[in-house]
């Protein structure tokens, strides 16, 4: 795939002007590799909440959190949440906070099916821009309940395959990953930064990548995982269906001829999950050094998108370290786990 750097044009760059300069105000907040390696080196997980409080808004936002995994979990999604929230209450910010936005109410449906499939009610709020009691309303078909789009026809076909195939749940996911993956390559058509069009199409032919992979680890029937697949420039029918069924031996030819065989480790290519994790983890640098570009300009949707993307990021690889010390993993296996950060 063909990357291009291409500043936006004046007019796009001078209206972004307040929600930078909001940008640069925040980013002391963002983790430095240095401050991760001193929560990497701490011996437990008091130790490494300390070490990420130095960190201005971090510090404070875990100030009082009870060191349980449900807490630290409810504390790094709802600092996150609560940024992309703000960013997105400004018009101008909404086309490109969208991405951000999907991610989270995409989650949340995909719980509220399954909590509405197992006729259980939700055990607890989730963070989303979707009212849950029109979506369960939705669900039961009560009063002519509608849902914004692109999710009312996701949850439609949703149920519609699920019932043609027996209820296997696994489908629930499949066709949402693809109205999500749908929503997010359309965002990149429509984007009038050439920059963010790259690198929204670079996660979406990732994206597909990262499933197919998953897929084989997790014996997935390929016909199945097929439901999650939309036509798009990137990435044809055949090659997904070919990343998803080839033998082993046959996937880095395949790879190649997509060009990505740069984010895959140097040994021969294995389906367990311990090689797909390192694919993973060397697409999440390949998005991070890409975004890290987005620092260098002054104006336009660029360092907002990548603020949001490099905070986003902080939240995996506190999730990756603070669990780890809480269940004692070695500092080595937590090092291997941890993606990079927007600054160095």
């Amino acid at each position: 795939m063909k990357l291009q750097a291409v500043r936006p044009v004046l007019k796009e760059d001078t209206g972004f002007a307040y929600l930078v300069g909001r940008v640069r105000a925040l980013e002391s907040g963002i983790l430095t590799q240095r401050i991760l390696e001193n929560a990497l080196k701490a011996e437990d997980l008091e130790q490494a909440l300390r070490a990420v409080a130095e960190v201005p808004y971090w510090g404070t936002v875990f100030q009082g959190a009870l060191s349980n995994l449900q807490a630290i979990d409810e504390v790094l999604t709802g600092h996150y949440w609560s940024l992309v929230e703000d960013f997105n209450r400004y018009k101008i910010a909404q086309r490109i906070v969208r991405f951000f936005v999907l991610g989270f109410d995409f989650n949340f449906l995909k719980l509220a099916m399954k909590s509405y499939l197992a006729k259980r009610p939700l055990e607890k709020s989730y963070f989303t821009t979707l009212d849950s009691r029109r979506v369960f309303r939705f669900f039961s078909g009560e009063g002519g309940e509608s849902l914004p789009a692109p999710f009312e026809g996701a949850v439609r076909e949703a149920f519609a395959a699920l019932e043609e195939h027996s209820g296997d749940v696994q489908l629930l996911e499949f066709v949402l990953d693809r109205y999500y993956l749908q929503e997010i390559y359309r965002l990149a058509l429509i984007s009038e930064s050439q920059v963010l069009k790259n690198w929204l199409l670079a996660y979406v032919a990732f994206a597909y990548v990262r499933a197919a992979l998953r897929a084989r680890c997790q014996g997935r029937k390929p016909e199945m995982v097929r439901f999650m697949y939309a036509a798009n420039s990137l990435i044809s029918v055949d090659t997904f269906m070919g990343l998803l069924s080839a033998p082993a031996e046959k996937v880095p030819e395949i790879i190649t001829d997509l060009g990505f065989q740069f984010v895959f480790p140097t040994e021969p290519f294995r389906d367990d999950p311990y090689y797909v994790a390192e694919v993973e983890k060397n697409i999440d640098n390949y998005l991070m050094r890409f975004a890290r570009s987005f620092r260098a300009q002054t104006f336009g949707p660029e360092p907002v998108f990548g603020f949001l993307f490099a905070k986003g990021m902080d939240v995996k690889n506190l999730r990756i370290v603070l669990e780890g010390k809480y269940f004692g993993l070695p500092q080595e296996t937590l090092r291997s786990k941890v993606r990079e950060c927007y600054y160095e």
